[in-house]
């Protein structure tokens, strides 16, 4: 691996942005999906990301965000936050911050809003390269998602010195993977994204690590628990019968089914989006088939290997 930078194997579930009734951030909740994750396994944990809504998260919640799972953490397993934001000089003070306050890499993708070529790219990752001795993990998302091809790609990995990861999830992702892992071979470690969806057929590529949501931890690490033991035939029951029948609901709209999930669940107190809201309600026709499926895996009426 580039620089000596570690191998992950396992899940590395990024955290939504726990909020109380009046719109502050719930350590409380926040604690508790922490030890939750670290009960499944997570070989890291990251934070203010997409599923973080990290585009309306205020600078000082940030922080708070940020210290909270730091601490929490304890050094057991490396923290990943993500630092993208609208302008370039913003994205290195956030770089700059997760340094500060113990992150262990960052994930970097492009602004969400407004389009940029390569060129523009290329310099957006170098320069905080320069700034932040962070590992980077780039991540193909964003308004310019487009501009993350194979060739661009390699570009970054051999001429940014801190990257070390690709986390591929943008459009087509499956095949472009594919591509990257093939003219990538052992340069960087190619990460696993899209809330576990193609998790089987990346699997069979060589992944062994994959950023997942919070929502069925236990789902997510057994299969990939499974597969990198070696029980192809438990990893693959498992996907198909307890984590792809919910995720085909759960994507409707998956920030706000992933906090109704959690509260369902018990781990955060309100399962509100930061405002303002920019999803579309979740339909009472597709909560009520959402529940149905999650009680027949949680009553093991649906397989989950062990």
């Amino acid at each position: 691996m580039k620089n000596g930078y570690p191998v992950f194997r396992g899940q590395m579930p990024i955290l939504p942005t726990t909020i109380t009734p009046e719109g502050e951030i719930d350590v409380a909740s926040q604690l508790r999906l922490i030890d939750y994750l670290m009960g499944n396994g997570a070989a890291a944990i990251g934070h203010l990301g997409g599923a973080s809504e990290y585009h309306k998260v205020s600078q000082k919640d940030r922080e708070t965000l940020i210290a909270t799972l730091v601490e929490r953490v304890g050094g057991r397993v490396p923290v990943f936050v993500g630092n993208t934001s609208l302008s370039l000089r913003q994205s290195i003070e956030n770089a700059r911050i997760a340094e500060k306050l113990g992150a262990d890499m960052l994930m970097v993708c492009s602004p969400v809003f407004g389009r940029i070529d390569q060129r523009q790219l290329f310099d957006y990752y170098h320069a905080l390269s320069q700034e932040v001795a962070l590992p980077i993990i780039v991540q193909d998302t964003g308004a310019s998602a487009d501009q993350y091809t194979a060739d661009f790609m390699l570009r970054l990995i051999d001429e940014v010195p801190t990257v070390g990861y690709a986390k591929t999830e943008g459009p087509d992702f499956l095949s472009r993977t594919c591509a990257l892992l093939a003219a990538a071979k052992d340069r960087v470690q190619i990460i696993g994204g899209a809330g576990g969806f193609h998790m089987i057929q990346l699997l069979r590529q060589g992944l062994t690590a994959f950023m997942t949501g919070t929502e069925a931890s236990e789902i997510h690490g057994a299969v990939i628990r499974a597969w990198l033991r070696g029980d192809v035939d438990g990893a693959v029951h498992t996907y198909y019968t307890s984590l792809l029948p919910y995720l085909e609901l759960f994507n409707m709209n998956p920030n706000a089914m992933l906090k109704y999930m959690l509260k369902k669940r018990g781990f955060v107190a309100n399962a509100a989006l930061l405002f303002p809201d920019e999803t579309q309600p979740v339909s009472d026709v597709v909560l009520r088939e959402f529940e149905w499926i999650a009680a027949r895996i949680a009553e093991n009426k649906i397989g989950l290997v062990k």
